[in-house]
């Protein structure tokens, strides 16, 4: 029978994230394992949520020999957000209606933020 679940879903995963993120090499298991605040996951555990990271492309496994790996995050935690807001905008059906409402639920600092992005001269787009 499998042990009681100290975390929530998708938990260890943003926990793992959080830890890369935070970092300005690149990590090992054992590393990110030590860096985790609370119950400590195994150490398989860590090794099975990183290929899953790897597998949904937001972790990249840097191999120096067959037994010293390293995990550095795909995009920094802000370039992330935006990817996974433009990927739910790519999926919806009404981005209007989306986009309304998101920023329908923001506060008033944040709209602030927006206000001030937009009234600014536009980069150019990097393809």
């Amino acid at each position: 029978m499998a042990g009681a679940r100290t975390r929530e879903r998708g938990e260890l995963e943003r926990a793992i994230m959080t830890v890369l993120w935070s970092s300005e090499a690149a990590l090992s298991a054992r590393d990110i394992q030590e860096s985790l605040s609370g119950h400590a996951p195994a150490y398989t555990t860590v090794l099975t949520t990183l290929d899953r990271l790897e597998t949904k492309q937001l972790v990249t496994r840097i191999a120096e020999s067959p037994r010293k790996v390293r995990f550095s995050a795909v995009r920094s935690e802000p370039e992330q957000a935006s990817h996974s807001m433009h990927s739910a905008l790519a999926d919806v059906g009404d981005r209007r209606a989306a986009l309304l409402k998101f920023t329908g639920d923001l506060d008033d600092d944040d709209l602030a933020v927006l206000r001030d992005a937009i009234g600014a001269p536009r980069r150019k787009r990097r393809k």
